[in-house]
């Protein structure tokens, strides 16, 4: 089965935002992602909003396992965002043609 993420309730936290998000892939998973301010500026030059970020972080992701990528396997219950980029080689620039492509 592919690996898509649903994306829950967002939370405002100290610099930055955290995500409920669950992982189908075979049977659910459920994970906290943080996405910090620093990095949200980073891929959208805070032009868009922190939700259309995440997704795009994890739409990436979620492409990047099925291409076989070095991710661990579960996927951690919390991790950052930003911890996406030691996992998935090129997040940077498919996270910003996701965000350009959208609007």
């Amino acid at each position: 089965m592919p690996t898509r993420f649903e994306i829950g309730n967002e939370h405002e936290v100290e610099r930055g935002w955290e995500y409920e998000v669950t992982r189908h892939a075979g049977d659910a998973t459920a994970h906290t992602v943080r996405l910090d301010w620093r990095d949200h500026d980073h891929w959208s030059g805070g032009s868009a909003p922190p939700s259309r970020v995440i997704a795009a972080v994890l739409d990436a992701l979620a492409d990047a396992i099925e291409q076989g990528a070095r991710t661990p396997e579960p996927l951690p219950e919390q991790f950052d965002a930003s911890t996406v980029r030691r996992w998935t080689p090129g997040l940077d620039e498919s996270v910003r043609d996701r965000l350009s492509a959208v609007g």
